[in-house]
């Protein structure tokens, strides 16, 4: 009797499908044994012959145990007798019980307890053979590993055969890759019941030690009625069914409220857990429930969900389901509406911190109760849970929808409106546009661009530019150039090419617009109900200046107002600001000459930028930093490389672990006083200070309250669309907080765009990417070793250094290095870090590389053309390949050690 099931002590033979004189081979089936959790098939891995005695159908054995034997001679077939329970305790024994296999058989021990861990890719056992095709026994096995179901494969191999590859090619989106112990019945009093009662079955056994168990949670319950036609309909209209469409729901909105889906772990532990999966009550033929699991609900299409849902369902009723198809949910659903119950609580799981019951409907809605365990989530969190769960229900058009757009109907001045006009909310504006939906887009500025085309991304390249022109003369002489090592800035001149090219850029951009047809409405926004906003413009004559406020209606809204500067609370610096000796990102493009001296306090991507910039064009800057490294967010690696390069340049000075006291106005002049790691003070004269010490978001009179939009940390809360807990509301760009960069809220703005048009567009920030601007320049595309290790993942980081790398040697551009990160299981790219000129072109092809999560072989076998520095993609992925080669090959103590 093997063991079927992580909770599985014993089984009941259901049926023999082989008698005794069969012949055997490897994989065949041979008998149907019903665990504690489904009916299922008993595979051999042996060959021979089926030799008695045989267990009789419907006997109850024990894991272990014999229910038959296999003898390597027709000879020696049994094939009378019957296995006694006797017989499997003491003394299993058959007319050949000198031949080795039964010998051994004799001898393993009945196991005491279930195993305290269960790895599937462990002990997975190959697939029964597919109905309906024949498949290889190596793809009936990688079939049980990645949890395929192997009638729903297309076969390439001989005669239409299921080979390993094909079995790749569908594996599931999920693979769980532990199936945790069922936790033991705790010892409860119990009270004799008079009558003769009868043996529970296996199933009934487990479902009253696990209810048992969940007597030990502190449960509570909340209830809320919601209106459930529309969803009903939605789902109906994109042809998915009510179950499928009400589990997504709960998954969207779980993204909302984490904890939701956390569980507690004897003893005082808890475990948060970001993949959603949801079991739900299904009857099987002949009585009885099992629970199928539908993993992974919050990241796959509903069509998705829905037919994986439908096989699980199918296969449930016949108690056909693989055990890890039934095991381990995050939260459960428990629907009894079809039976007329008006209310009912349902009982939350060890291992869940809550179930959620769906009652009958009543003019009032559908009751839906929450039962938690308290010991996770509280009272109010379970509360805002289902008020946010009411509005995706009784809203499903804002997510789910049915044939058309999520634009709730009503009669609206705009079907959407965008609020804020940088590179997130232009692009969403006009995605929206190009389907023909009415925007409008609010700014506060007469031009569309925002902050990156008129106080970042965008001048600072420009200052950059001229910056590199300077910095490229040094080495010059080496390569032969005279006489071209003593350039100069006209400062006034390069801010009016900068003012050339912005007003260029912004009129292109606004002429843009308006040819898709986008409406600009230019003012304050702020939300005065859900689907009314108030917009606040000056109105100017010779005289005097008005405000005129107007109130417009929408369907969607998009959120895009960017973010502000983070000020420091320093002593002396509102004073020095309002003299314009203290600066930010926002203002510095004011200044009327480079300043001689300069000091900047953080060294985050604009504070590195701007210190090199300025050091290039002739000023001596003072660079501090709080952090022990520059660049604290990004790769350490990187950040400790970039500040050593730093440090030789003799315009710039380094101070990291340094915190600025005070400042003090000197007449035209600023002293900066600072204090070290090590408490030794001192200060700095300059002629100005740059703050670079981070942003916030610029969220502040929008009036969020009058909505309910949830705001955390700072930032408003979101799901992988940009949606927020109010469903015809979405947020973009710096708003949302994560990384604050152009490409990602342009990036934003269409998942936003296509959620409101019905497109599966998702941002991932585990495949986002960013450049900085120095010399050489920060880049990456994906994770940090750091950050995938902290998802969990496995993996390896190779480097290469380019002092070797003859493009770098010609231009005499040799600093730095590029990193892989590589996920050792699946030997796909899972990130690319690099410290190198020109690294914001390379970065292109890594982007491309992390975003499809290339295998490292295909990457190795990419012809990049010579002399170029891609060529250094193909030689750190030949190396990535043969470290892992290496480790594949050390002993198993090498590989501990």
């Amino acid at each position: 009797m093997p063991q079927l099931s992580d909770t599985m002590q014993e089984g009941i033979l259901v049926a023999w499908l082989k008698t005794p004189g069969d012949e055997i081979n490897r994989g065949d089936v041979v008998a149907q044994v019903e665990t504690d959790k489904a009916i299922m098939d008993v595979e051999v891995f042996r060959e021979g012959f089926l030799s008695g005695p045989l267990v009789a159908e419907d006997s109850t054995v024990a894991v272990g145990q014999p229910l038959a034997f296999i003898v390597a001679d027709r000879d020696a077939v049994v094939l009378e007798g019957e296995l006694k329970e006797a017989d499997q305790a003491e003394d299993a024994t058959s007319p050949s019980a000198q031949e080795f296999r039964h010998r051994e058989a004799k001898k393993r021990p009945a196991p005491k307890r279930a195993r305290p861990k269960v790895v599937a890719h462990d002990t997975q056992r190959p697939l029964p053979r597919p109905d309906n095709k024949p498949a290889t026994p190596y793809a009936r096995k990688l079939a049980a590993e990645l949890h395929v179901n192997l009638n729903n494969v297309k076969g390439s191999g001989p005669g239409g055969a299921v080979v390993a590859l094909d079995v790749k090619r569908a594996q599931p989106l999920v693979r769980p890759t532990e199936i945790s112990p069922a936790t033991p019945p705790h010892v409860m009093p119990e009270i004799q019941v008079a009558g003769r009662g009868r043996e529970m079955t296996a199933m009934e056994r487990a479902v009253s030690h696990t209810m048992t168990a969940s007597l030990t949670m502190p449960t509570f319950r909340v209830t809320v009625t919601a209106q459930y036609s529309k969803l009903k309909a939605a789902a109906k209209a994109r042809g998915v069914s009510f179950t499928v469409a009400l589990a997504k729901a709960c998954a969207l909105v779980m993204k909302l409220h984490p904890t939701m889906n956390w569980a507690y772990q004897p003893v005082d532990r808890l475990v948060e857990r970001d993949q959603v999966d949801i079991g739900m009550a299904v009857t099987t033929e002949g009585g009885g429930l099992v629970v199928p699991v539908l993993r992974h609900c919050e990241s796959r299409t509903l069509e998705e969900l829905d037919e994986t849902w439908r096989d699980l369902v199918n296969r449930a009723r016949k108690r056909r389901l693989a055990p890890e198809e039934y095991a381990n949910p995050t939260f459960m659903i428990s629907n009894m509406g079809m039976f007329g119950v008006t209310h009912f609580d349902a009982i939350p799981i060890p291992g869940t911190a809550a179930v959620m019951a769906v009652a009958s409907p009543n003019r009032a809605g559908v009751p839906l109760t929450i039962t938690a365990d308290h010991r996770v989530v509280n009272g109010v969190e379970v509360a805002q849970y289902l008020a946010d769960l009411k509005n995706f229900v009784e809203s499903p058009e804002s997510w789910l929808g049915g044939v058309g757009d999520a634009i709730p109907e009503g009669n609206w001045d705009y079907d959407v409106i965008v609020i804020g006009a940088g590179p997130g909310g232009e692009e969403a504006a006009r995605e929206l546009a190009s389907q023909r939906v009415k925007v409008a887009l609010v700014n506060d500025a007469p031009l569309p661009g925002g902050e990156c085309l008129w106080r970042g991304c965008i001048p600072s390249k420009i200052w950059r530019a001229a910056a590199d022109r300077i910095r490229d003369r040094h080495t010059d002489p080496q390569l032969g150039v005279l006489h071209t090592t003593d350039a100069a800035i006209d400062w006034q001149k390069l801010q009016l090419a900068r003012k050339a090219l912005l007003e260029e850029r912004g009129n292109l951009a606004f002429k843009t617009d308006k040819q898709l047809k986008i409406e600009y409405l230019v003012g304050q926004a702020a939300f005065v109900d859900d689907h009314h906003l108030s917009i606040r413009s000056q109105a100017y004559t010779e005289v005097s200046t008005s405000t005129i406020e107007n109130e417009v209606s929408f369907g969607c809204c998009v959120i895009a107002t960017g973010a502000d500067n983070v000020m420091p609370p320093i002593p002396g610096l509102q004073e020095a600001a309002e003299a314009e000796l203290v600066w930010t990102s926002d203002n510095i493009w004011q200044l009327k000459q480079t300043p001689k001296k300069l000091a900047i306090l953080g060294a985050g991507a604009i504070g590195v930028e701007m210190a090199q910039i300025f050091a290039d064009l002739g000023s001596e800057v003072l660079l501090v930093e709080m952090a022990s490294q520059l660049l604290p967010a990004m790769d350490n690696e990187l950040g400790m490389a970039l500040g050593q390069l730093m440090a030789q340049d003799s315009r710039i000075e380094l101070l990291l672990e340094t915190q600025i006291t005070k400042l003090q106005q000197l007449g035209a002049e600023l002293q900066v006083d600072y204090k070290t790691k090590n408490g030794e003070t001192n200060s700095f004269v300059c002629d100005s200070l740059l703050v670079a010490a981070g942003k916030t978001p610029h969220i502040d009179g929008l009036a969020l309250e009058a909505v309910g939009v949830r705001v955390e940390s700072g930032a408003i809360v979101v799901d992988d669309q940009c949606r927020s807990n109010v469903p015809h509301i979405f947020a973009i760009g710096d708003t949302v907080g994560g990384f604050m960069l152009a490409h990602t809220a342009a990036m934003q703005g269409r998942v936003a765009a296509g959620a409101i048009t019905r497109q599966e567009l998702r941002y991932d920030q585990n495949k986002d990417s960013a450049v900085v601007f120095t010399r050489p320049q920060v880049a990456f595309a994906g994770l940090t070793k750091a950050q995938a290790s902290a998802a969990g993942m496995d993996v390896i980081e190779v480097k290469l250094p380019l002092k070797h790398e003859i493009k770098a040697v010609i231009n005499h551009e040799t600093e730095g290095l590029i990193k892989f990160v590589v996920n050792r299981e699946t030997q796909r790219l899972v990130g690319v870090q690099m410290l190198c000129h020109h690294a914001e072109s390379l970065i292109g092809e890594a982007v491309l590389m992390v975003q499809v999560q290339m295998k490292i072989s295909e990457v190795a076998a990419a012809i990049h053309p010579h002399p170029t520095q891609t060529e250094l993609f193909g030689e750190l992925a030949r190396r990535t390949m043969q470290r892992l080669m290496r480790e594949k090959n050390k002993p198993l103590d090498a590989q501990v050690s």
